[in-house]
C-alpha cells in the first residue's frame, strides 16, 4: 500500500514538472528581455542627449557669450545637481527653478546663457528618468 502512494506522489511531481515546461514562460521571458533591451536604448539614448547639451552650453557659455570657464562649468553642475535633488518634486517647483534661473541671468545680464541653463535643467531631469528607470527598477 505504501508503495502505490509513492508510485504517485512522483506521478504527481512528474506532471508538475511536465506542466512548468509546457507553460509560456518562455515568452514572458522573452517579452521581459525586450523591455530590458529598450530600457537599455533609451538609457544610453538620455545619457547622449544630456552630455550634448551639457557640451553645447558649455562651448556657448566661453565662446559665445565669453564667460569664465569656472563660472559656466559652476552652473551646469548646480543645474544638474538641482534637477537630480528635485526630481521627485511636482511640475510647479521645476517651473519655480526655471523662472528663478531666468530671473538670475536677468538680473545678471546672461539671460541666454540661463536659457540654456535651463536646458540643461531639462535633459538632467529626462536623464535622471533614464537613469531611475534603468538601475533602480532592474
Amino acid at each position: 500500500m505504501k508503495d502505490e502512494s509513492a508510485v504517485k506522489d512522483s506521478d504527481l511531481e512528474f506532471v508538475e514538472i511536465a506542466e512548468f515546461k509546457r507553460s509560456d514562460n518562455r515568452r514572458e521571458i522573452l517579452r521581459y528581455k525586450e523591455q530590458e533591451r529598450r530600457r537599455k536604448r533609451n538609457f544610453y539614448r538620455m545619457l547622449t542627449v544630456f552630455f550634448a547639451s551639457v557640451l553645447a552650453a558649455f562651448l556657448l557659455g566661453v565662446f559665445v557669450f565669453r564667460l569664465s570657464l569656472l563660472l559656466v562649468g559652476a552652473v551646469l553642475i548646480l543645474e544638474a545637481a538641482i534637477a537630480v535633488c528635485l526630481y521627485h518634486a511636482p511640475i510647479g517647483v521645476h517651473l519655480l527653478e526655471i523662472m528663478i534661473a531666468l530671473g538670475t541671468g536677468l538680473a545678471c545680464g546672461q539671460f541666454l546663457f540661463m536659457m540654456v541653463g535651463a536646458v540643461v535643467y531639462l535633459t538632467a531631469i529626462l536623464a535622471w528618468t533614464g537613469v531611475e528607470n534603468y538601475i533602480f527598477w532592474q
